[in-house]
């Protein structure tokens, strides 16, 4: 199973409906998650971690 069906699948088990991906980003309810493999070794781990995005807004230019 790829790592984005692993995701769709953890958002769908969560109860959470209103999710899309832009290339291999999760977004959802207006976030952007990275999608990365998990090996935490954890029994209840599924294998992948989503990890928020910085804000686009949020960051200074210089």
């Amino acid at each position: 199973m790829s790592l984005k069906a692993r995701a769709r699948e953890k958002v769908e088990r969560a109860g959470i409906s209103n999710y899309s991906f832009d290339q291999d980003v999760l977004v959802m309810c207006g976030n952007r998650y990275t999608v990365e493999p998990c090996d935490c070794g954890e029994p209840e781990c599924d294998g992948v971690r989503l990890l928020k995005d910085a804000p686009v807004a949020g960051r200074v230019l210089q």
